[in-house]
């Protein structure tokens, strides 16, 4: 399933417990409802922008991403 960036922040400074820093997490549109998560694959100084494409996991990853940027 893909969705869309609504908004989104880059963690560059996470709270205890949600390593793995800088990371992306985003409001995303998936068509039937709109959900807040950890985007994977964000590398610092990457450009990511609203109206973006991002690709939901089957699986959280290692750091609880549910989506993933497109390669």
């Amino acid at each position: 399933m893909n969705g869309e960036i609504i908004s989104y922040t880059v963690i560059r400074t996470p709270p205890v417990g949600f390593e793995g820093a800088p990371y992306c997490v985003a409001i995303i549109d998936t068509g039937e409802k709109r959900v807040t998560a950890r985007v994977a694959g964000y590398e610092d100084g990457q450009s990511v922008q609203i109206g973006g494409t991002v690709v939901a996991l089957e699986e959280p990853d290692e750091l609880g991403a549910t989506f993933k940027f497109p390669m």
